[in-house]
């Protein structure tokens, strides 16, 4: 009996995660080009900053062409990302993913069926006293 306790408690656990956990979403081709390209930018210019030969002028240089790299990515990746909806309104709410009603309902049966296990389990612990 015990198992079945925890297998229950198991499933909806999974259940609960499953559900709850946000959808990954891939980034673009060009992002993720532009996100590479910052990404060796900012190493040559760590690189350059750490030389105690570089003069200052390569060294902001290096710093300079770094973040102009991730600026491009930023801008580059801002435009194309999928998960971008519209302007950011004040108010109650703010969440960016959707509420669709099988999820929603999912979540319910989720939520309920806990309640339900907890509820057996309870009135099967008071009947034994």
């Amino acid at each position: 009996m015990r198992s079945i306790r925890v297998l229950a408690g198991l499933a909806v656990a999974g259940a609960a995660l499953a559900i709850a956990a946000p959808n990954a979403q891939a980034v673009t081709p060009s992002c993720q080009r532009a996100l590479d390209e910052a990404e060796i930018t900012q190493k040559n210019a760590d690189t350059v900053k750490a030389d105690p030969n570089a003069t200052a002028e390569e060294k902001k240089a290096a710093e300079d062409e770094a973040n102009m790299a991730a600026s491009t990515a930023q801008r580059i990746c801002d435009s194309t990302d999928p998960a971008v909806r519209g302007g950011v309104h004040a108010g109650s709410g703010g969440s960016q993913g959707s509420s669709d009603p099988v999820e929603l309902a999912a979540g319910a049966a989720v939520l309920a069926f806990g309640a339900g296990v907890v509820y057996w389990h309870r009135r099967r612990t008071a009947g034994q006293r």
